[in-house]
């Protein structure tokens, strides 16, 4: 095609038309006798003086392929060829970032669907508003953003798919990214000695500003009270600029508290800490990047040049000025005189009662077992209670609205959950961020979180529902105790990271036309549809089974009786035997783009096999890829895949253990798609993540009411993953049944 160069397509993996034979381009190895009819609507070859001039609408009513009007041996001109195989199908696009403040050569990755609205997001709605400060944008809400804009990378906005225990592809591309170490600063510029009191006094004062029409008493204090002013005797630092830059070298000072590090970002351990030098130096911190941020966000910088700073401040100064925000936002002190002496200082919780309603919705979300108790613990009528935030850390960074974004808040909402239950007891004290792989088991049901393999699998499950980072009600488990935790051991899957080639190429190399060109034979595509009148109602979960790891890592840090680490498995009921799947892996399973007015056509070069669930699935034994090293440049007509034994050791290598000079591109090393159809009922949907879990494969999951299986396809090469999981969602009626109905 005359679009491409021939270097560009071999690069890219496509492949001349004239070498692939129709049985290749249909997608499977097996003879034409028995090719799956059920999985590709066969061509209808008709003679073009049968019917008027094809048009858009007339294919779409019609979907018929080659469409009216054209037979398999005629070519769509480019405008044709947009109108009827681009239309409403999906296109992606991959950005690469350099980071800042790191060594040279770590990139951030990202993608996007070209076309994407509110009408066809691959991402989960926010179910609370409060729910959104999982994220932090210094110039967008979480909800509007784009996920290179946020401080926490991956953006935590983009985590949760359309369905419960999915990704998006975005987070998914962003996941092979390489961050790299931080580059360490060596400021000594240490602040003024200042009282806590003090501290109290003035953050109480900046809760209506700085004194921007005051530059004098705006330079006075700063310099009197707070920090030093280095060149006083010659040339003041009367501008914001330069009292910025004097603000952000004393808090890149290595003593202070690195808020971008999980471990220090329950806030309120810090500001309701008994240890007085702890909470001292919180508040002085707080203090000073309050400071800071009221000065960047000045009404006298513009929003370009504020933009711009805030992307070079230093990442630990940026998580200063997040924690400044959400205090300003959510946090007011409140000063009261005991005497001419003494003064006491309280803290008023503003957000409160919208955090309150967020986790009202996030327990009834889950279903959760006491839900009565919670109700009547919100109401807050009893007197003999405890407060709701004095009741732990987690508790009261969660009422108090002073979350940092990342990964943390999933976990200080489910424990101020727990907090407020007091049937849960002990037992369930040990869920911590730190081990996010992990879940429990409450009553009947158990929870579990969007980091655990087992969560991810189960979201498939009928009546399951997915909310905050968390995934439940999931299976009840005989192996476990009544009210138990869980940690799960689960491994890193053998997937090539992507390259920045993989990224840079994504939307070239998943066009719905192909290569581009000036005309498109019609006889290059093709109409694929999987087989919804053949469905399998035979497979039913039945029992999530949980065996203790036989070495169990040292929990002495969480103190005796912390939780036995499992290795995790789901026991399938098919054919009169029971079928176990191990969950080994911690897979992504990714939620496709919606698409508009499909099925679309194919691309021959898109090769694929499809299966049912019920059929091939369980005797393929390793699919995809073997080694990144195993590849020569272009993708083989071939699909590399054995049925009798499982991938060998070269697949569990990784881009990152393989010598720089000989890794290829994954787009390159992915040869075809496996497309495993199950629709039906959930369980048939849950099979399939839990192969995919067995294995080691990550899959696109396409609800083929909304997405096309041909879109399907085509994303699962923009990503550089193996398998597409086609479903239905289920079968109408499932969710009123729960999880044991």
């Amino acid at each position: 095609m005359a679009g491409m160069s021939a270097d560009e397509k071999s690069r890219y993996g496509f492949r001349h038309r004239d070498t692939i034979s129709r049985l290749e381009r249909n997608s499977t190895q097996e003879p034409p006798s028995t090719h799956r009819a059920s999985s590709i609507l066969p061509y209808r070859p008709r003679r073009s003086d049968s019917y008027p001039a094809a048009s858009l609408k007339e294919f779409r009513k019609t979907r018929l392929w080659p469409p009216r009007g054209y037979s398999a041996d005629d070519t769509l001109n480019s405008r044709e060829a947009e109108d009827l195989i681009c239309a409403g199908a999906s296109t992606f696009k991959g950005y690469s970032d350099e980071v800042k403040n790191v060594p040279p050569g770590h990139f951030r990755f990202y993608a996007v669907m070209e076309a994407e609205h509110c009408a066809r997001t691959d991402r989960a709605p926010f179910q609370d508003n409060a729910f959104m400060d999982i994220s932090f944008n210094a110039t967008a809400s979480a909800e509007n953003a784009f996920p290179w804009l946020s401080l926490e990378q991956p953006c935590m906005a983009y985590c949760f798919g359309k369905r419960p225990g999915t990704t998006t592809l975005s987070f998914k591309t962003s996941k092979s990214g390489t961050l790299g170490p931080l580059l360490e600063y060596e400021s000594t510029a240490k602040p003024r000695r200042i009282k806590l009191l003090t501290i109290l006094d003035r953050l109480r004062h900046l809760e209506t500003g700085i004194e921007e029409d005051d530059p004098a008493e705006l330079y006075r204090y700063l310099y009197s009270k707070l920090i030093e002013d280095p060149d006083a005797d010659t040339e003041p630092h009367f501008g914001l600029e330069q009292q910025m830059t004097d603000l952000i070298i004393v808090l890149t000072n290595s003593d202070w508290i690195d808020f971008s590090q999980p471990r220090n970002q329950i806030v309120a351990k810090y500001f309701d800490s008994p240890d007085e030098s702890k909470k001292q130096k919180f508040f002085h911190q707080l203090l000073l990047s309050v400071e800071l941020y009221l000065r960047v966000y000045s009404l006298h910088h513009e929003d370009k040049p504020k933009r711009c700073l805030l992307s070079q401040l230093p990442p630990i100064v940026q998580w200063d000025l997040a924690l400044a925000q959400r205090w300003l936002e959510n946090m007011s002190i409140q000063k009261t005189s005991i005497s001419p002496k003494q003064t006491s200082f309280s803290f008023d919780l503003r957000s409160k009662n919208r955090q309150k309603e967020a986790l009202r919705t996030f327990a009834t979300t889950l279903k959760w077992p006491n839900l009565s108790e919670i109700d009547t613990v919100l109401q807050e009528d009893d007197p003999s209670e405890k407060e709701l935030e004095e009741r732990s850390a987690d508790a009261l960074s969660w009422f108090s609205a002073v979350v940092l974004p990342g990964a943390t808040m999933p976990w200080l909402l489910m424990n101020t959950l727990i907090d407020c239950d007091s049937s849960t007891g002990d037992a369930l004290r040990y869920l911590t961020h730190m081990h996010p792989a992990a879940g429990f088991q409450y009553r009947a049901n158990t929870y579990w979180s969007y980091r655990c393999i087992v969560g991810k699998v189960l979201g498939a499950a009928r009546g399951v529902k997915a909310i905050a980072g968390w995934i439940g009600p999931c299976n009840y488990s005989p192996d476990l105790k009544r009210t138990e935790c869980a940690f799960i051991r689960q491994r890193a899957p053998p997937e090539q990271r992507l390259t920045i080639d993989d990224v840079g190429s994504m939307g070239s190399r998943t066009d719905p036309l192909g290569p581009r060109d000036a005309s498109y034979p019609v006889d290059d595509y093709e109409l694929v549809v999987p087989d919804t009148d053949d469905v399998t109602d035979a497979i039913r979960v039945q029992k999530l089974e949980f065996k203790p790891a036989k070495n169990q890592p040292n929990m002495s840090r969480l103190g005796e009786g912390a939780p036995l680490t499992f290795d995790a498995a789901i026991v399938f009921a098919w054919r009169g035997q029971s079928w176990p799947m191990r969950l080994r892996y911690d897979v992504d399973f990714v939620a496709a783009y919606p698409c508009h007015q499909g099925p679309h056509v194919l691309f021959y070069d898109y090769a694929y096999r499809a299966v049912k669930v019920d059929d091939d699935l369980v005797d393929l034994h390793g699919w995809g890829p073997c080694s990144p090293t195993s590849r020569s440049s272009s993708r083989p007509t071939s699909s590399h895949l054995s049925s009798q034994s499982p991938p060998s050791a070269l697949s569990a290598l990784t881009a990152t253990e393989t010598s720089s000079e000989h890794i290829i591109p994954a787009n390159v090393a992915l040869e075809k798609v496996l497309v495993i159809e199950a629709l039906g009922v959930s369980d048939n949907e849950v099979f399939a993540r839990a192969w995919c879990a067995h294995w080691g494969h990550s899959a696109i999951v396409a609800n083929i009411k909304e997405t096309c299986m041909a879109c399907a396809i085509r994303e699962a090469y923009a990503a550089c993953i193996s398998v597409v999981i086609l479903t239905e969602g289920g079968r109408p009626g499932e969710d009123d049944a729960g999880v044991h109905g």
